[in-house]
C-alpha cells in the first residue's frame, strides 16, 4: 500500500475481524481460566487458616488492635494520645471495620485472613506470568509458611499486600493511570509499616527503570500521594511524636532491649534462618542471571524485584530472630525459590517450564524445608489436620464478660480475670480511669492490653497501652504521672518472670512503683492479676 505522495510506506495492516475475534475470545477464555484456578486455589489454602479463630491471642500484640481502632472512634490519635511502633494504617483500617460490624477479635482476625488471602492473591497472579501450574505450586508454598503466623491481623501483612499489589502493577505499567497506582500501593505500604521503605524501594527498582519517564513521575507522585494521611496526621499530632513512635524509639532506643540474638534463639529457627538466607541468595542470583540475559524482559525484571523484596524483609527475621518474625521474611523468600530454580536450571534465559520440572522444583522445595526444620513442618502438619478434624475445645480459655471475649492462655487465666473483670464492674463508676500494667513498673517488656478492651466503662489513663522496655520506663516518663491520674490499677506479677538475653531485663526509674505504693491499696488478687484502687 502507499500514502498520498505514492511513496512506498509501509501501513499496519490489521488482521481479518474473525482471526482478530478468534485471539480476543481466546485471551477472555484464558484469562476467565486463570482467575477461576486462582479463586479456586486461594479458598481451598484459606480453609487450613480457619482453626486459627479459636487460638489463643498475645495480650498485648493483639489487644491493642481491639484497643486502638476504639480510640480513633472516640477522636483520639496515634502518637498524640497513645503510644504505638506503627504505621496509622491498619488501626484506620480496623477502626472502619469494627464500626460497620462491632469492635470484636472475631472481626479483627476476619481482616487478618482477608490480607492472607490477599497475600496469596498477589502471589499466584505475580507468578502465573510465568505459568499456572507453577502459580499453583508457589501459592501453596507460601500458604504453607504463613499458616504458622495464624490469621492476626498483623499491620505487616497489610504492608506486604500492599507492595505485591504494587510489583503487579508496575510489572506491565500500560499507563500512567496504572504507574500512578502502583505508586499509590507503595505509599500505602509505608502508612501500614514505615519500616518497610527498604522494600518498596528496592523491590521496586529493577521495574522502576524499564519506566519511561513520565510514568516514573507518576509513579514518585503516587508514592507522594499515598503518604499525605501521615503527613496531615503529623500536623495534628506535631512531627517530634511522629519521629519518636516510628523512629526514634523502636529503632534506636527500645531496640537494644528487643533484639533476641542468634545464641539464644532454638535450633531450628536458626537453621530455618539460614535456609531463608540461602533462598534469598538463590532468588537473587536468579533475578540477575535472567536480567543479565534479557535486560529488557519484564518477567526477568519481575524475578529480581520478587527475589529483592524477600532480602529486604530479612531484617524483620533478624532484629528478633522469633518463629513469627522469620515467617514474615520467609514466606517471601521460600514461595519464590521454585522459580529461580527453574530459572537457574534454564542459566537465566527465557523457558517455558514443563509440567514435571514445575513438580519437581515445588517438591524440592518442600521436601527441603521438611528436612531442615521439621518441627515447623509438624507445626503446619498438625495446623493443617486441624482444618479438616475437631479438636480441642478450646471455649474454658475464653474470657467472656458484657458481650466481648478475648481467648486466654489457661482456663485458670481465664476463669480468674472474670472473677476480676466482675468485682472491678461492680466498684467502679462508668468514666473512671484504668490504668494496666506489669507489678514491678521498673521494667515495662509487655502489657495485658487486651483488659481495656474486656471494661469499656473506664477509660485508659495512660499513654502507654502497650509497655515498651527503655520508653514507658525511662527516666523522665510521663509513666509516674500516668498512674497517679488512674482510679483502678490491674498489674500483672507474671509479668515480673519476663527473661531474655537482651538489656530488657534492666531496671528503670522506680516512680511509678512509689505511686503505687503511696496512693493505691490492694482490693484483691485474682491468680497473678492484683486489682488496686486509689486511697480515699
Amino acid at each position: 500500500m502507499f500514502d498520498s505522495d505514492g511513496q512506498g510506506s509501509v501501513l499496519s495492516i490489521s488482521p481479518p475481524l474473525s482471526v482478530a475475534s478468534g485471539t480476543t475470545e481466546t485471551g477472555i477464555r484464558g484469562r476467565r481460566h486463570n482467575l477461576l484456578l486462582q479463586m479456586l486455589t486461594v479458598i481451598g489454602l484459606l480453609a487450613f487458616f480457619i482453626p486459627a479463630f479459636e487460638k489463643g491471642a498475645a495480650p498485648m500484640d493483639e489487644g491493642s488492635l481491639l484497643v486502638y481502632p476504639e480510640l480513633l472512634a472516640q477522636g483520639k490519635l496515634p502518637y498524640r494520645d497513645f503510644e504505638t511502633f506503627y504505621g496509622p494504617a491498619n488501626t484506620y483500617v480496623l477502626a472502619a471495620s469494627y464500626s460497620l460490624f462491632g469492635t470484636s477479635i472475631t472481626v479483627e482476625r476476619t481482616i487478618g485472613l482477608i490480607y492472607r488471602a490477599l497475600v496469596l492473591s498477589l502471589t499466584f497472579a505475580l507468578i502465573a506470568r510465568w505459568d499456572t501450574t507453577l502459580a499453583i505450586g508457589c501459592t501453596a508454598l507460601t500458604a504453607w509458611i504463613l499458616l504458622a503466623s495464624g490469621i492476626v491481623a498483623y499491620a505487616w501483612l497489610g504492608g506486604i499486600v500492599c507492595i505485591l499489589g504494587s510489583l503487579l502493577l508496575l510489572a506491565e505499567p500500560k499507563s500512567n493511570t496504572r504507574a500512578s497506582w502502583s505508586g499509590l500501593l507503595a505509599g500505602f505500604a509505608l502508612l501500614f509499616r514505615p519500616d518497610l521503605g527498604p522494600a518498596v524501594i528496592v523491590s521496586a527498582l529493577p521495574l522502576f527503570l524499564l519506566l519511561e519517564l513520565p510514568r516514573r513521575l507518576c509513579h514518585l507522585m503516587g508514592v507522594a500521594a499515598g503518604l499525605l494521611p501521615l503527613a496531615l496526621l503529623g500536623c495534628l499530632t506535631g512531627p517530634q511524636e511522629i519521629v519518636n513512635n516510628l523512629f526514634l524509639y523502636p529503632v534506636l532506643r527500645c531496640n537494644p532491649a528487643r533484639h533476641l540474638p542468634i545464641s539464644g534463639v532454638e535450633s531450628y529457627i536458626f537453621i530455618f534462618f539460614i535456609t531463608h538466607l540461602l533462598a534469598v541468595s538463590l532468588n537473587v542470583i536468579a533475578g540477575i542471571l535472567a536480567v543479565r540475559a534479557q535486560p529488557r524482559n519484564g518477567r526477568a525484571r519481575l524475578l529480581l524485584s520478587l527475589a529483592l523484596l524477600g532480602a529486604a524483609l530479612t531484617p524483620q527475621a533478624a532484629q528478633r530472630l522469633d518463629l513469627m518474625h522469620l515467617i514474615s521474611a520467609a514466606f517471601a523468600s521460600i514461595g519464590l525459590l521454585p522459580v529461580s530454580l527453574i530459572t537457574l536450571a534454564a542459566r537465566g534465559r527465557e523457558w517455558q517450564p514443563k509440567l514435571a520440572f514445575v513438580l519437581l522444583a515445588v517438591i524440592t522445595v518442600l521436601a527441603a524445608v521438611e528436612a531442615i526444620a521439621p518441627e515447623l513442618a509438624a507445626f503446619v502438619r498438625q495446623e493443617a489436620r486441624a482444618a479438616f478434624a475437631p479438636g480441642d475445645d478450646n471455649s474454658e480459655k475464653i474470657v467472656r464478660y458484657q458481650g466481648r471475649s478475648f481467648p486466654c492462655p489457661s482456663a485458670a487465666d481465664a476463669t480468674a480475670l472474670l472473677h476480676m473483670l466482675h468485682l472491678l464492674d461492680i466498684k467502679s463508676v462508668p468514666g473512671e480511669r484504668l490504668f494496666v500494667g506489669p507489678a514491678d513498673l521498673r521494667r515495662t517488656n509487655y502489657c495485658d492490653t487486651f483488659i481495656y478492651h474486656l471494661i469499656p466503662k473506664l477509660r485508659p489513663s495512660s499513654y502507654f497501652l502497650e509497655m515498651n522496655p527503655f520508653s514507658a520506663n525511662r527516666a523522665g516518663s510521663r509513666l509516674a504521672d500516668d498512674v497517679a491520674s488512674a482510679d483502678w490499677l490491674v498489674l500483672n506479677r507474671a509479668l515480673d518472670t519476663w527473661r531474655e538475653e537482651n538489656r530488657s531485663l534492666e531496671f528503670q526509674s522506680g516512680a511509678p512503683n512509689s505511686v503505687v505504693r503511696d496512693q493505691f491499696q490492694q482490693v484483691g488478687q485474682f491468680g497473678s492479676f492484683v486489682l488496686l484502687r486509689r486511697r480515699s
